[in-house]
């Protein structure tokens, strides 16, 4: 195995942090593609417990984020609840983003549950691509594999992780359900997801956190946070329309709503219009997360104190 391939660890010289990151990455995904799903799921639910009881600090930020949701105190039962549930739910969803990789397609279609799949066919029948923008909720592992199976395969932008060993892995990872990756940090990022558009694809783009500092306030949950431009952006450079997901668990699988695409019209005002679609896109992320908070995996701060 080369120096440059998936799965080899990160040497010499790459700090700590980074290398046991690698490491923790690397033995989830051993996890998930060998335990038997019943087994992996109770053994990372009880690690999901776990964590919630030894990390204050992380624990602390879910519960403030819940409480922002759920419009409640932070130290209400119903908010303590919630965080215990959302520590239990993205635990399940490490596992599961590793297990369905070993799974079959008439497995996954019977796991998946998609409402509205007739939209991004009818989208893309218009000939101009679509991006579609979900919260980093439900699992978009299994969403993703199962679209792909379904003969929408979509291209997606990843934050570039550290070590450069840990990234290649996650890319080796989610292409092999079918996804193409491209790094957040990549030169002329934008000309190529808008060239993917304009060949009549799917980007997908999660798009609930800011992660670059350049994006747009938005009023979400009675307060105001900011989310990445990217989808605004693409869809006046493009005219592709945008469709939002709406993803959660269920028992045995998951449940994948796609809303019914909408076009950007512009007005001559783009940072007027950019924040309009925005704000259209965080009332429909408002929705679906108030209807299942528990799935939204929201474990930084979601608002300024």
């Amino acid at each position: 195995m080369s120096e440059r391939e998936p799965g080899v660890a990160p040497g010499v010289g790459v700090p700590l942090r980074q290398r046991l990151a690698y490491l923790a990455y690397a033995s989830i995904a051993w996890l998930g593609r060998t335990l038997p799903t019943t087994t992996g799921r109770v053994l990372f639910r009880w690690a999901g417990i776990a964590a919630y009881h030894l990390l204050p600090r992380r624990r602390a930020i879910v519960a403030a984020n819940q409480a922002q949701v759920l419009g409640r105190p932070v130290d209400d039962p119903f908010v303590r609840d919630s965080t215990r549930e959302a520590f239990r739910r993205y635990a399940r969803y490490w596992f599961d983003g590793f297990d369905v990789a070993t799974w079959t397609e008439e497995r996954l279609r019977r796991a998946v549950a998609f409402e509205g799949l007739d939209h991004p066919h009818g989208a893309l029948a218009e000939g101009k691509g679509l991006i579609a923008v979900a919260p980093h909720a439900g699992n978009w592992d299994a969403a993703g594999r199962g679209l792909a199976i379904e003969g929408l395969p979509v291209v997606a932008v990843a934050e570039r992780l550290r070590p450069d060993a840990l990234y290649r892995l996650f890319v080796a990872h989610r292409e092999a359900l079918g996804m193409q990756i491209l790094a957040l940090d990549e030169e002329g990022l934008a000309r190529r997801l808008a060239e993917i558009l304009r060949a009549n694809g799917i980007v997908a783009l999660v798009a609930d956190r800011d992660l670059t500092g350049r994006g747009v306030e938005v009023e979400m949950f009675g307060g105001t946070r900011r989310l990445p431009t990217g989808p605004a952006l693409l869809a006046l450079q493009t005219g592709a329309p945008i469709m939002v997901a709406a993803l959660a668990e269920t028992p045995t699988g998951w449940r994948v709503v796609l809303h019914r695409p909408f076009t950007v019209e512009p007005s001559g005002d783009r940072r007027a219009d950019v924040r309009a679609t925005m704000q259209r896109i965080a009332d429909m992320f408002e929705r679906d997360i108030a209807a299942s908070p528990a799935d939204w995996h929201l474990f930084q701060p979601g608002w300024d104190p």
